[in-house]
């Protein structure tokens, strides 16, 4: 008793304690879910954009699409209309459609954490420059299924090369990332050349690149973008299933095809 009034006990006191913390990390727990939530919403709106410019891209190129990886790409510019002179830059596919997705490159190409994680990277002081689209074309958040749409190069015989061809609707981006930054340039499926994936179960400290930089980081799951413009999400056991990467490993109805070249 403290001046006639009855005092909080040490147990009760606990017991106080331990109900904050349960509501406090139940409210974490709900915090980080919306979070998510809104951060796949974004990717799966991303995704739709990119196949929708991939689409207008090879209507502007006699029905051909764009080459996942092209060295030869010129006149490519940033978002002042300017040239880019980086070649690395130009190579890789975020600016060669950005034209057809209106520069939208905040949503588009940067969706939730890898525009902070790509500054921080590149110790960049402002989203802009050079270096920081340098940045955005090596780190955007949905990686082009490279071997299989397009072609890694003009030689490619694999990949799906025209709008005529895809009756077969495969992968065309998907969730991508790193060690360092959620994004990547391009996503290699498990049987593209070198694109072997590793066994092991992913966890939050898997390297993406064992799984062919394809980053399930939608509570397991990787948002995923279709030639026909469909979005899902999907985890890596059924990102396996090759049909969905290739135009004929579907053909063949082969899960398990593995490109020669």
């Amino acid at each position: 008793m403290i001046n006639g009034k009855k005092a909080f006990t040490l147990l009760e006191l606990m017991v106080v304690v331990a109900v904050v913390a349960l509501l406090a990390a139940l409210g974490s727990v709900a915090v980080h879910s919306a979070m998510d939530r809104a951060s796949s919403a974004a990717e799966v709106s991303a995704g739709r954009s990119l196949v929708a410019a991939l689409q207008s891209a090879a209507a502007d190129n006699g029905g051909r699409f764009p080459l996942a990886f092209d060295p030869a790409a010129q006149d490519v510019m940033d978002p002042q209309g300017k040239k880019i002179r980086m070649k690395q830059i130009r190579e890789r596919y975020p600016f060669r459609l950005a034209p057809y997705f209106g520069y939208d490159i905040d949503g588009t190409l940067l969706v939730g954490k890898n525009k902070g994680q790509i500054m921080k990277a590149m110790n960049l002081p402002k989203p802009e420059g050079t270096m920081y689209y340098y940045g955005v074309s090596a780190f955007p958040s949905l990686g082009i299924n490279r071997h299989f749409v397009g072609g890694a190069s003009a030689n490619s015989t694999e990949a799906v090369k025209t709008v005529a061809q895809g009756d077969h609707s495969i992968i065309a981006f998907a969730s991508a990332g790193t060690t360092e930054v959620e994004g990547y340039e391009y996503v290699r499926a498990p049987g593209a050349p070198g694109g072997a994936w590793g066994s092991g179960k992913w966890t939050e400290k898997s390297d993406p690149g064992n799984y062919g930089y394809v980053h399930p980081r939608h509570d397991g799951k990787a948002v995923v973008a279709f030639l026909d413009g469909s979005v899902k999400k999907m985890s890596l056991e059924e990102l396996r299933d090759m049909r969905l990467w290739s135009r004929n490993a579907a053909i063949n109805d082969d899960p398990n095809y593995a490109a020669s070249e």
